[in-house]
């Protein structure tokens, strides 16, 4: 197997690995608190100053799953190596991963306000929230989902 690969699907499993533990703690712990009675629940804990560490955590770990992701993207495509099947399919789920992140995720949690917003953003109305929560909940399991499905894979890329 080649260096470069098998660095590529080592990275990938220690990133896919941090960010799933990262994402059942805070399913299981702190979304439970803001997703319970939106939208008072969601305003409590946007004023909570923990919010914004939860925030900064994940802040760190994505610009290097998409790094690694791409990386490992090209060493699929240009790597003769015969994990190369497993290797693009963890590559795939780190930028899924992102991809989520980027066009979903920071949004939904800008309208929500537990990010800060661009200037005049008006606060949302009830029903809104109550549907954005929904919504963020349920493509947080696929989140989950491609976390898992991509430290399989990675695994799968370095044996």
């Amino acid at each position: 197997m080649s260096l470069i690969a098998n660095g590529v699907g080592w990275v990938l499993i220690l990133l896919f690995a941090t960010l799933l533990g990262s994402h059942l703690f805070d399913t299981a712990v702190l979304v439970p608190s803001w997703s319970a009675k939106p939208p008072e629940s969601v305003h409590e804990w946007a004023a909570n100053p923990t919010s914004g560490k939860v925030v900064a955590h994940f802040r760190r770990l994505l610009p290097a799953l998409l790094a690694a992701s791409l990386v490992g993207l090209l060493s699929a495509f240009f790597l003769d190596t015969p994990a190369r099947i497993w290797l693009l399919f963890a590559s795939l789920c780190g930028i899924a991963h992102t991809s989520l992140i980027t066009f979903f995720f920071i949004p939904t949690n800008r309208a929500l306000g537990m990010l800060p917003s661009d200037a005049g953003m008006s606060p949302i109305e009830a029903a809104v929230c109550e549907r954005l929560v929904k919504g963020w909940l349920r493509w947080n399991s696929v989140r989950i989902g491609c976390d898992l499905i991509g430290l399989i894979a990675a695994v799968h890329a370095t044996t």
